[in-house]
Parts: C-alpha cells; sequence; structure tokens
C-alpha cells in the first residue's frame, strides 16, 4: 500500500487541521480536565474519525512540537542533551532546563491528547471500531512510556478521572511500563479484529492493520530493549517479537514517520524546525560533537571515511572558517578548554571533506553573535532543507530545498535493526550482531538517500550524490572496524557510534541509547563542572504547582530501568 502523503491531500489536511483546532483548543489551565470545557468537544458531539486526527496529530506534536505551539516537544530536548543539537539554555544542566519548559508538553500531549484517547476509547469499544481503538491504544502506549523515560514516575492509574480525582498520584514508571506493555498487545489483538467502519483518515499508515501491527510489536521491542539491565528475561522477551506473530518493522515500507508538506500558511504544515531554522535565519546550532562524529570517521588505518549521509543531513552556509571572526565567532581565537581532550571538536570542525562545519559547544550559553550567515543549518533530511552542494552559499529564503516538506522519524527499520544488534551483542537476543549493524547502517542510508531523491533537479549536484560503490565502500570500512575489534565492549561502540549517526532528529531515542548504554563518546560541557548529568528532566510546574500529591525532583534521579552509577554519563 502507498504510504500516505499530506502532500498529496492538501485540502483534507487543512480541513483536519481547523477540526483538530477545535478539538483541542482547551484553556491552558493544565488542571487534568476537572470539568467540561467548552472549547473542547464532547464525546456526544465529536465522530471517532475527528478524535483519531486530533490523537495522531497530537502524538506528533508531542514527539517534534507543531508550528502553532510556543513550545519544544520532547524529541529537540533529547537531541539538545545528547549534542545533536546545542544545548544553549544553560551551561549546566540544571539551569539549562527549568520546570516550566515543560509545560507545553504537559498540556498538549497529557492534558489533551490523553484526554482524547480516553474519550474515545469507550466509543470505540461501543461501536466495535476497532482499528479507532488500537490506534489510541499505541498512541496512550507511545505517550505514557516517553512520559515515564524523559520524567520518570508520573501520575497515570489514578489520572484521567475528572472531578472524582484532581490530585492523581504518581504511578510507578515500572508500573505504566507494565500498563504500556498490555495496550501494546491489546492493540495487537484488537487490529486483528473484524471492526464495524475503518478509520478515514489515518496520517500514518492510511488505516492498514498490519502495518499498525507491526508498530505495536516494535514499541513492545522498545520496551524490551529499554528494561534490559533490570530485566533478565528482556533477550528472550525480544526472541517472543522476532519469532511472534505480526511481526514488527523491518523495511522502510513499515516505518512510522509523520509527512509534512510545503505550504507554510493557513495552517502551516511545514516541518516545524524548518520554518524555525529558514524563515528568519536559523534559531538552532547544529552540535559539534554530532557534526565532528558525522565527517571524521575513520578506517582501520585512519584513513578517513566519507558517511554518504553527510550532504543531506547538514548544510554549509560556508565552506570554510576564513570569514570567522572574534564577532561572529568569538572562540577562533581561543584555546579549547583545559577538561577537553585532543580528540574533542572546539570551535570549528574541519574534515578532509571540507570545513565550514559551523555549529556550537555543548552548554554554551554566551550570547548569540551575528553568525546567522555563516552557521551550518538542517538539510534535506529529515526536515526538508536543502542538498549540501558545496557552493558555501547563505539561505536567504525560505524557498530552499524540500521547502519544508520533510518527516518527524518517530520509529524506522534502521532504529529496530540496531537495537537489535545491541541485544543480541548484549542480551541474548537470536540473531548475529554483526549483520543487524550491517543491515542498520544500510537501511539508514538508503533511507536518507531516497528522501533526498524527491529534490527537484536544480536543487541537487548528481555529480555530488554518492554513488553506489561510495555506499558499498563506507559499509565496508565500518564492518572491517567492526571485524578488528578485540571485545564486546569496543563492538558496542560501533553499534552504538553508527545508531547514534542513524538517528539524526530523533532525540528521544538517542537520549534513551545514551542513559542506556553510556555510549557514545561524546564532547563534554563548555563548563568543566557542569554538575551532574540530566537523567531524567524537571517535571512540569504546572502538574507540580496545581497537583497537591506530586512534588517536584532533582534531575539526578533515574528512570527505574536505568541502573548504571549516577556518574555513568556527563
Amino acid at each position: 500500500m502507498e504510504k500516505y502523503n499530506i502532500k498529496n491531500n492538501k485540502l483534507k489536511y487543512f480541513t483536519l487541521l481547523l477540526l483538530f483546532g477545535i478539538l483541542c483548543n482547551s484553556c491552558e489551565t493544565t488542571e487534568l480536565e476537572l470539568l467540561e470545557n467548552p472549547s473542547r468537544l464532547q464525546p456526544n458531539q465529536a465522530s471517532e474519525d475527528l478524535f483519531i486526527t486530533s490523537i495522531e496529530l497530537g502524538l506528533t506534536a508531542f514527539f517534534d512540537s507543531d508550528n502553532s505551539d510556543n513550545f519544544t516537544g520532547l524529541n529537540e530536548f533529547g537531541m539538545q542533551v545528547t549534542r545533536m543539537t546545542a544545548m544553549t539554555g544553560g551551561n549546566s544542566y540544571q539551569n539549562a532546563y527549568a520546570p516550566s519548559t515543560m509545560n507545553g508538553i504537559y498540556a498538549d500531549a497529557y492534558t489533551k491528547t490523553m484526554i482524547d484517547i480516553r474519550t474515545l476509547t469507550p466509543l470505540a469499544e461501543e461501536k466495535g471500531l476497532y482499528t479507532h481503538l488500537g490506534i489510541a491504544q499505541v498512541a496512550e502506549a507511545y505517550i505514557m512510556m516517553t512520559l515515564v523515560d524523559y520524567f520518570g514516575d508520573f501520575p497515570y492509574t489514578e489520572a484521567f478521572l475528572g472531578a472524582e480525582n484532581i490530585s492523581p498520584n504518581l504511578t510507578s514508571g515500572e508500573d505504566i511500563y507494565a500498563s504500556v506493555e498490555q495496550l501494546l498487545i491489546d492493540a495487537a489483538i484488537n487490529f486483528n479484529k473484524q471492526e464495524s467502519a475503518t478509520v478515514s483518515n489515518d496520517f500514518f499508515y492510511d488505516g492498514d492493520e498490519t502495518k499498525w501491527i507491526k508498530l505495536a510489536n516494535t514499541l513492545r521491542l522498545k520496551l524490551y530493549v529499554q528494561t534490559k539491565l533490570v530485566d533478565a528475561n528482556a533477550g528472550t522477551k525480544i526472541n517472543s517479537i522476532l519469532t511472534g506473530p505480526g511481526g514488527y518493522i523491518t523495511s522502510a515500507d513499515d516505518d512510522f514517520q509523520f509527512n509534512y508538506s510545503t505550504t507554510d500558511v493557513n495552517p502551516d504544515s511545514r516541518h516545524p524546525l524548518f520554518g524555525l531554522s529558514f524563515d528568519n535565519g536559523p534559531s538552532d546550532y547544529i552540535g559539534e560533537a554530532f557534526m565532528d562524529l558525522l565527517v571524521n570517521q575513520t578506517d582501520i588505518a585512519d584513513a578517513p571515511i566519507d558517511d554518504p549521509r553527510r550532504r543531506y543531513y547538514v548544510y554549509r552556509q560556508e565552506t570554510n572558517f576564513t570569514e570567522a571572526t572574534s564577532q561572529t565567532k568569538e572562540c577562533i581565537l581561543a584555546s579549547a578548554p583545559s577538561h577537553y581532550s585532543a580528540d574533542d571538536p572546539f570551535c570549528q570542525v574541519i574534515s578532509a571533506f571540507g570545513s565550514g562545519y559551523w555549529g556550537r559547544s555543548h552548554g554554551d550559553n554566551t550570547g548569540i553573535p551575528p553568525d546567522d550567515a555563516f552557521r551550518a543549518m538542517f538539510g534535506v533530511y529529515p526536515v526538508g532543507g536543502p542538498f549540501d552542494n558545496d557552493s558555501g552559499a547563505t539561505i536567504s529564503n525560505r524557498n530552499t530545498g524540500l521547502r519544508g516538506a520533510g518527516s518527524s522519524m518517530i520509529m524506522l527499520s534502521s532504529y529496530v535493526q540496531f537495537m537489535l544488534a545491541e541485544t543480541a551483542l548484549t542480551s541474548g537476543v537470536t540473531g548475529d550482531p554483526r549483520a543487524y549493524l550491517e543491515a542498520g547502517i544500510t537501511q539508514s542510508i538508503n533511507k536518507v538517500m531516497n528522501f533526498g531523491q524527491q529534490l527537484a533537479s536544480g536543487d541537487i549536484d548528481p555529480t555530488l550524490v554518492p554513488s553506489s560503490s561510495d555506499v558499498s565502500d563506507y559499509i565496508a570500512a565500518i564492518m572491517a572496524k567492526y571485524d578488528a575489534t578485540t571485545n564486546n565492549d569496543e563492538k558496542l561502540d560501533i553499534i552504538i557510534e553508527q545508531y547514534y549517526l542513524a538517528l539524526w532528529h530523533n532525540g528521544v531515542e538517542s537520549y534513551n541509547t545514551y542513559r542506556r548504554t553510556g555510549k557514545p563518546d561524546l564532547q563534554p560541557t563548555l563548563l568543566a563542572a557542569p554538575g551532574i548529568f540530566i537523567r531524567t528532566f524537571p517535571l512540569p510546574d504546572a502538574l507540580v504547582n496545581r497537583n497537591s500529591n506530586v512534588d517536584d525532583k532533582p534531575i539526578s534521579t533515574q528512570v527505574f530501568w536505568d541502573n548504571n552509577p549516577a556518574n555513568f554519563v556527563d
């Protein structure tokens, strides 16, 4: 079945977005829907299909925010703390993320989308709308699992009861995970039932239940990977997914992603980070650590190897640093901090494949210099930006690249292969970790390059598109390094490093993987003593201030599945 694409359904999408605004535009009190809100449709006023629209758009906004919200999605927070993009809000984790910065996520996901899910569920059960019900269950599972991953214990068991309980107690992360596991099992069962009516508009899989079953099973697999440090049976549970009914995501045809369009008004339906980057100059810095890892990989003989994804990931507005001055790049005249190693990038990233990878150090919260015309920007994949043609041309308007027709990459087949490589190496999962690693790299590169094929011929220099031999040479060089390693920890270094590169713009999975494995080895914060790493984010103050049974917690609090030492990552 052809993958659903919003670009081919613009009028329907605009109408649904307007309806979504009616459905979800609740008062910003974040009081767990204590009373009926006149701004929201009640169960007897809304169709089940509109609830699915609201839920799917809400889940996407939870992951990546959207163009109507003035807040950062959980994805971008994860990108920042794992150095994909620069953490600039503070020079330590403690002062970089205030509880108030979490309120938008809490309002949109928890007091809007979760309310829609809980409202739809009994309606779908009563009417035999089992596909609607399964989608709602998968969305609830993803949202609640991710809230645990970012915040730890969270109100759940006693929540969503309206006036019956205005201050629900926290539910332990472990108990929420158990509920999520059952939700995903139940969802797969519901997708296999004969429904009384199909979903009229499904942004992800166009109503294909077989794909939803694969996603439900894949999210269970992800759950078991997350808990492998505290569950000795995690490997066995993963094996049951590999051999069980329904399958799991193994190819790009089943990828769980949300596709945006090029429309920038009424409503703006481009990738949320495209407008922030290309409408009025870049607002984010790409992390020096990520770019350094991307462009400075070497083979066994320490010769540079060219990652086929680099031109799709990053666009350079300047191909060298000759334009850098103390005003545009203050660090250009400074030495690297003494706590940096010789391998840590500082100020500029230069490689055998060119310079101009102009980013920012992790935790650099100094003022923003006049460097809009110089800093590296997001490329084609996945936000819909330009392809790097080595021109070094400054981006001066929004009509560039795919003009924002990017995608939120929530769960891809390549991610699954890397998770299987990790657990085959460490947790007794069936299969060869080397084969999983090679499949993960291959699927990631194919995904990125196929994404770039959407560009118009004038937007891409065909002589710079990696050839099939370029791709095979890169993969061969990585696999040779893997084969040459002497122990499993070194092999895991390579697996996670390649997973991290494939995860570009998925901060949720990079944040989880970093805390679970302590890999890859990343650039330290600019401040020599930044305090403890943010093992969980502060609870939203809208939750803490309005719930007498919830108190804030230190950012050193570890989620239940993270039993690594306190100083495990920095």
